[in-house]
């Protein structure tokens, strides 16, 4: 009896659910998953979940929203009188369980494409990895144990752990549980590679000369597909600047015109609102979420973000300071606006946007430079390293003779490598302590590369040069992608500042051709008062700031791949922006004083 109770205490909440929906649809969910071969996908994604389960949960879940959804529709058949509502809550009812359905079922294929491109964009450098390690004689298991205790490679530590869970728990050799990983994984370069890496192991094949050729091929595929990528930013940028820029204008004039004459609904001061505050930052966010995926950046630096939680603060206590010591606030909230308060409240939104993102660019400035001038040095490093091991001394000895050299930024690693290493400090221990606060992927990733091949493969003079290789290359790429992206850092300037100069101009110039011609009169019920146009350039003028600071983001994005990068930008095309809008209105005083009411 006490057996039954503890049998029935250990059954857990999850495997109820599961039990019960393999109950009911058990049979159907064999069906669908060989008709969307689910299967496949399920394994490619790497998802540890059999496919009938997938489904018959995916299902349950469809029915317990189903019936919820049901009962609120009875509901609302009942009390609403509204054919429109009960349309609604009918189309509701149906379409959310089929929405569910059809997102369930895509998402085993859409995580299989995740894991296909972060391996992608990690493999070329493990291939370097790998072929080091095979100049240093390394096994193909060492490689694979070392790959899972290496944390700058994300999606490769992951299949690393994939193949050594196949080795230590079913049993499986390195090489048959390499070929089954290798076999299912989504991306076409991993597989490719992979098994060509076994048939040439299994044959017996010159495996140095195989992946010494192979990751050159993977280096010029790397520069290609950032080439390509390149231009897809290029056609981004492009489309981005021609929807803020003419798509802007046009919403503007729709917008003004309809304030004048008064229009109702989304139009008019409603509309300009939606579209200002709303629409605009949207579309930015889906920007910078297409580059992030077009460019996906390798820089950790995490400071910018701290700082960012203090300016943020400073920048909303000033903002809320200045409004209230100008008095800008009370005109606004009384309906009495003028291009004064336009000017003094659109200066006040400005300072405020450039004091919560000037001090975290300028940490991620300071940070990223120092960084770079140390990756600069990188490849002379173990290009020196390489020659000096060809002398005959030991790998500890050669860093110490190169620690009194002086390689700029990276000088400082490079003694306290040596001297840690010179009392007898292990080689990892010594490049950890070295690197703390360096977050720069190309330098962690060749330091890990220095410490596998001095601790597993004794640092042979053949395996520095290879690796000085490759990192040569690294950098190479990273600096070309840079070049390339270069050019199209001007687009965000240009847009938000012709935006926010455009609208202003178009606004005033707008309201003033209107009153001048006498549209209509009372016919169209015209609003030409200096207060409707005020207000409408209030808006314009606020929103142009947000907008400007907002493409700032986009432009550190563009150049530094990384949103941290755009801190800078930001404030830079905040201030630009401002100034540009204030010498518009300044241009064009007489267009808001001649409005009549």
């Amino acid at each position: 009896m006490s057996n039954k109770k503890s049998n029935t205490r250990s059954l857990s909440p999850s495997l109820i659910i599961d039990s019960l929906a393999i109950l009911l649809f058990g049979r159907r969910a064999e069906q669908l998953v060989k008709k969307f071969r689910l299967d496949e996908s399920i394994e490619k994604a790497g998802m540890n979940i059999h496919p009938v389960l997938y489904v018959s949960r995916l299902l349950f879940i469809m029915l317990l929203i189903g019936l919820f959804l049901g009962i609120i529709s009875i509901i609302v058949l009942i009390v609403s009188s509204s054919i429109i509502t009960k349309v609604l809550a009918i189309l509701v009812t149906i379409l959310v369980p089929l929405i569910v359905f059809g997102i369930g079922i895509s998402y085993p294929s859409a995580k299989a494409s995740s894991r296909a491109n972060a391996v992608d964009n990690e493999f070329p450098f493990f291939a370097a990895y790998m072929t080091a390690m095979a100049y240093a004689g390394v096994a193909p298991e060492k490689v694979i144990e070392r790959l899972a205790e290496l944390r700058v490679f994300k999606a490769l530590r992951e299949e690393a752990l994939r193949i050594l869970r196949d080795v230590k728990i079913f049993g499986k050799d390195i090489l048959s549980a390499l070929e089954r990983n290798a076999a299912s994984n989504p991306s076409r370069m991993y597989r490719d590679f992979m098994l060509g890496y076994l048939t040439t192991i299994r044959t017996g094949g010159d495996i140095r000369h195989f992946l010494e050729i192979r990751t050159q091929e993977l280096f010029q595929a790397r520069m290609e597909d950032l080439r390509s990528r390149a231009e897809k930013v290029g056609l981004v940028v492009e489309a981005y600047a021609a929807v803020a820029v003419l798509g802007t204008l046009s919403f503007y004039i729709f917008f003004v015109v309809s304030g004048i004459i008064g229009s109702g609904g989304f139009a008019g001061i409603n509309g300009l609102l939606l579209y200002t505050f709303i629409v605009l930052p949207a579309l930015t966010a889906a920007i910078i979420s297409m580059l992030d995926s077009l460019i996906p950046g390798q820089e950790r630096i995490r400071e910018p973000y701290a700082y960012l939680l203090v300016s943020a603060t400073a920048g909303f206590i000033a903002i809320g300071v200045l409004l209230s010591i100008t008095g800008v606030l009370s005109a606004v909230m009384s309906g009495k606006i003028t291009q004064r308060t336009v000017i003094e409240l659109s200066t006040i939104i400005g300072l405020g946007l450039f004091i919560v993102s000037v001090i975290p660019g300028l940490v991620f400035l300071q940070r990223v430079r120092r960084e770079r001038a140390v990756v600069r040095a990188v490849a002379s490093f173990f290009r020196d390293l390489s020659e000096i091991r060809r002398t005959g001394l030991s790998p500890e000895k050669s860093l110490i003779v190169l620690s009194r050299r002086n390689y700029g930024q990276l000088t400082d690693i490079v003694k306290k490598i040596a001297g840690a290493v010179s009392v007898g400090l292990h080689i990892e221990q010594a490049a950890r302590r070295a690197l703390r606060g360096y977050t720069n992927w190309i330098l962690r990733v060749s330091m890990r590369f220095l410490v596998d091949a001095i601790d597993v493969g004794g640092g042979s003079a053949t395996t520095i040069d290879a690796i000085a290789r490759f990192i040569t290359s690294l950098i190479d790429i990273q600096e070309s992608l840079r070049k390339r992206l270069r050019p199209y850092i001007v687009m965000p300037y240009f847009g938000a500042v012709l935006v926010a100069v455009s609208s202003v101009l178009t606004l005033l110039m707008l309201s003033q051709s209107l009153s001048s011609i006498g549209v209509g009169g009372a016919a169209l019920h015209t609003h030409i008062s200096a207060q409707t146009i005020n207000e409408l350039l209030l808006i314009a003028s606020i929103g142009s700031i947000v907008n400007a600071w907002l493409s700032g983001i986009v432009a550190g994005k563009i150049q530094d791949q990384s949103v941290a990068s755009g801190f800078l930008h930001a404030s830079l095309l905040t201030i630009l922006t401002l100034v540009s809008l204030i010498l518009s209105i300044k241009a064009a005083p007489n267009f808001v004083g001649s409005a009549s009411p």
